[in-house]
């Protein structure tokens, strides 16, 4: 956190909204960025069926910590599709806003988990201010270098809390295969270019929307089968007594 700020400003660059595949298909233009968005709505629907398991959430908290979680996810498509619509600095707030919620939700349930539930109860409302915040700062400034801290924290702290802490739940493995859906995600966004031009018709921002829905996918998939990882693992009375 400290380098970051030690850097000069991170300033959005131009063409950033410059998209290998910008094809107008059906009247839509830039289709495949567009539609591309719907997986993150879907995946955000079939979450809900996590809330039917109460025992992934025995604090009310973290309950609706989850619906924060969802909410941002089921508004990325709609946010992420009106940018991929009609590329600018403009539409790309309305882009970026609903993934700091879900970034920020996210850190915070991990931090209940894997900290103290106080801990990830206190810092929920914070840490979704500060996702914002860093919004208003990059339009008023400028300067990205708050919601790269931002984005990019939650992926670092999140992998080290897993190694590194205990957890209150299972399912562990279904967040770290979270974290490599986002990684390739990240690789393809970035080659975005490269894959139009060895693969055409086929780019890489559109497979981009599909790994960072199959990353939360894996998560919600998580949330729906989670126990109290002590409780599972605990002798029965008979166990105990032999």
């Amino acid at each position: 956190m400290v380098a970051l700020f030690l850097l000069e400003p991170i300033h959005q660059d131009p063409d950033y909204h410059q998209f290998a595949d910008h094809r107008t298909i059906l009247g839509l233009p830039n289709f495949w960025n567009v539609v591309s968005n719907a997986p993150f709505l879907l995946v955000a629907l079939w979450g809900l069926r996590a809330l039917a398991n109460h025992a992934a959430f025995p604090e009310r908290w973290e309950r609706h910590a989850y619906i924060i979680l969802l909410t941002g996810l089921a508004l990325v498509a709609f946010g992420s599709g009106y940018y991929h619509f009609r590329p600018s600095d403009a539409t790309l707030l309305w882009d970026r806003l609903p993934m700091t919620s879900v970034f920020m939700a996210l850190l915070s349930i991990t931090l209940g988990e894997r900290v103290d539930p106080r801990t990830g109860r206190l810092l929920l409302a914070p840490l979704l201010v500060l996702g914002v915040a860093s919004l208003l700062y990059w339009k008023a400034t400028g300067d990205l270098r708050f919601y790269v801290l931002v984005q990019f924290y939650p992926m670092l702290a999140l992998p080290l809390m897993l190694a590194w802490l205990p957890a209150r739940y299972t399912g562990a493995g279904g967040i770290w295969a979270m974290i490599g859906f986002y990684v390739l995600a990240k690789a393809l966004e970035s080659a975005d270019s490269r894959i139009w031009q060895a693969a055409a018709p086929l780019s890489g921002h559109p497979w981009k929307h599909v790994a960072g829905a199959a990353a939360m996918l894996c998560y919600v998939q998580t949330m729906r089968h989670r126990q109290n990882a002590r409780k599972r693992f605990q002798p029965n009375s008979l166990t105990g007594a032999i």
